[in-house]
């Protein structure tokens, strides 16, 4: 516990709180006090988290600081007397991802800054019933630029002194959110795209059934009429061939779009894919991105024109490798993908040169599956 030597030292080195100078009990100044020697300690580590104490009342009191770093405040171009109302006054956009827990996805709460103001009370209330608080937040600084901030803290409750402490930190993550938002916006992207084909492929559908519906009736029409067999015959030509017609132009259209698809989902949804497990740390985060990756393949497989319908005697796990390699994928990351050790991926591709008839060739094994499925 500090002393009273100490938290007269404290009050002296540039203080700009309350508690430390104002009528509270001990307890509550000492864990103050330890807090503030804690965060300055933390200052010197270099640790690119920004290290902050807030305080509140019960009574809807402002929140200020105990404690803010010099370098967030520096960063934002305000004051540690100021940076409470600044945050408040700037926080456009306010993000919290809930884990449910299971196969249900995160899910993800969004609130703007016009919600924000109106639920602050409401806000409050949980976050000291939860003990915790752990938000993304958009914050709005100097020259029209935003940055975003991860807030992760914990509540302590001084009932005594009716005080409310937040031991938190702030940290930037404004290249992880702007890939997310991204991503997001590709899943869009695809979404429209699925429904814009499900929608042309019922057209066509209808239209199908309208020409049968047609030529079923100039059938019976031919029929009832007394004309020769041979123009029925000639008749009838010509509707296979316009129906021979009407189908190719249908699965030339239908193949275009599938290519269409196939493309936007590697160009718009794969990179950012690999960017994000890039980017992630955990091996919850780069599961659900494998899952993601596995579903997304999944959805465009049936669109693509596979190795393995031109080779049937491979087997599967030769067919799967055959794939990545094609997609020019490093041995070290087919094994990571199909949870083979290297010696086994080396096997199998030994024994896919050997059943495409270029092994101890100088024929490269990518260039010769490309060629197989162009």
């Amino acid at each position: 516990m500090a002393t009273d030597k100490e938290l007269n030292r404290l009050t002296d080195q540039n203080y700009y709180g309350i508690i430390l100078a104002g009528d509270f009990s001990r307890k509550l100044k000492s864990r103050v006090s330890d807090c503030i020697a804690r965060f300055h300690s933390f200052e010197k580590t270099g640790n690119p988290a920004f290290a902050y104490l807030s305080a509140w009342r019960k009574q809807k009191t402002p929140i200020w600081y105990e404690f803010i770093s010099e370098r967030l405040v520096s960063f934002l171009g305000c004051k540690p007397e100021t940076a409470a109302d600044f945050l408040k006054n700037n926080i456009i956009e306010r993000r919290e991802y809930k884990y449910i827990g299971g196969t249900a996805p995160v899910a993800q709460e969004t609130i703007d800054q016009q919600a924000l103001h109106l639920s602050k009370a409401a806000m409050r209330e949980e976050v000291e019933k939860l003990g915790m608080v752990e938000a993304v937040y958009k914050v709005a600084i100097d020259k029209g630029q935003t940055i975003w901030v991860k807030d992760q803290a914990v509540i302590e409750f001084y009932s005594k002194d009716d005080i409310r402490l937040s031991l938190g930190c702030l940290t930037i993550v404004s290249k992880e959110m702007e890939t997310e938002d991204e991503l997001q916006l590709a899943q869009k992207e695809l979404t429209r795209y699925r429904d814009h084909l499900e929608d042309l492929v019922k057209e066509r559908n209808i239209k199908l059934i309208e020409a049968n519906k047609r030529l079923r009736k100039e059938i019976h029409e031919r029929k009832k009429a007394e004309t020769s067999l041979l123009v029925q015959s000639q008749h009838l030509e010509e509707v296979n061939t316009a129906l021979k017609v009407l189908l190719k132009q249908r699965e030339d259209d239908k193949r275009a779009l599938e290519e269409a698809v196939v493309s936007n989902v590697k160009e718009l949804i794969y990179p950012y894919i690999e960017s994000l497990r890039q980017y992630s740390s955990s091996e919850n985060q780069k599961t659900l991105l494998g899952i993601l990756e596995a579903n997304l393949n999944n959805i465009v497989s049936p669109f693509i024109s596979k190795i393995s319908s031109k080779i049937l005697n491979f087997t599967p796990m030769e067919i799967k490798v055959a794939n990545l390699v094609r997609e020019g994928r490093t041995n070290k990351e087919i094994a990571d993908l199909l949870f083979l050790s290297i010696n086994t991926v080396l096997v199998h591709r030994h024994h896919i040169r050997t059943k495409l008839g270029i092994k101890n060739k100088k024929a490269n094994l990518r260039s010769h599956l490309l060629s197989l499925s162009s």
